[in-house]
């Protein structure tokens, strides 16, 4: 298991963003909130390696005009990586095997899904970028009460993710990360293979959904809402 390369040397973009949503306290831990409260179809949305950047707030927002309920978890808990931190081996480490580990954020997550569930929101799937589809497929192979995930230009992946998840899965990848055609063979030989799909986009970098799209360019911002596009249709289908 390890980071595609371009976690590591490519930076975040500088961006504004005013978020549309609410930042709420549950048990001492902080999340962003949005969309309809009490939808029935909600979304755990599990972010970069550089936490609640402005383009992690937009597209979560983006997300949620759909009618779903987006609750973003503050996994790093206002210490995000930054790239003088990537800089450092030892950080790096101490993210991969503890910090940024599924077992770290496991209990998190979890109390995410209770957040929703009372609200109202019972079918809840999870979208994650980067490090986050590391997140967002580990609790798809456990009881963590989702029922699908989105994963974008993915990182960290292992192919007993693919073997252990319990539910369809959206593979979204960038130039930068490798087709993962043999992990998705694994779920679509599965049941829920027949609700799951893959996509690639070849001119995009590693992060163009995330802290690293220039959110300037229309190209990439096209290829954003067509990122937007799949997860929603994925998950109206998939929660239904």
């Amino acid at each position: 298991m390890s980071f595609i390369s371009a976690c590591c040397n490519t930076p975040p973009v500088q961006a504004e963003y005013t978020p549309t949503g609410e930042t709420v306290e549950h048990d001492g831990l902080k999340y962003y909130i949005v969309g309809d409260k009490g939808a029935s179809q909600g979304v755990v949305f599990c972010y970069d390696i550089f936490g609640l950047h402005p383009h992690a707030y937009q597209v979560a927002d983006k997300i949620s005009l759909s009618g779903l309920r987006v609750i973003v978890p503050d996994f790093l808990q206002g210490n995000p990586l930054t790239m003088a931190l990537l800089s450092d081996p030892s950080v790096l480490q101490d993210f991969k095997t503890r910090r940024g580990a599924w077992g770290y954020n496991r209990d998190m997550f979890k109390a995410s899904v209770a957040v929703l569930h009372n609200e109202g929101t019972t079918k809840i799937g999870a979208a994650g970028f980067c490090w986050g589809a590391k997140l967002a497929i580990c609790a798809l192979g456990e009881d963590c009460g989702i029922k699908s995930a989105s994963l974008v230009h993915p990182s960290m992946m292992e192919l007993k993710d693919f073997e252990q998840a319990q539910g369809p899965v959206l593979l979204l990848t960038s130039n930068d990360e490798p087709e993962m055609n043999e992990e998705f063979a694994v779920i679509k030989a599965k049941p829920v293979g027949m609700l799951s799909y893959q996509e690639r986009f070849p001119d995009r970098i590693h992060g163009f959904c995330a802290a690293r799209g220039d959110f300037a360019d229309p190209a990439v911002v096209k290829d954003v809402n067509r990122v937007v596009q799949l997860t929603v249709g994925f998950f109206k289908k998939t929660l239904a």
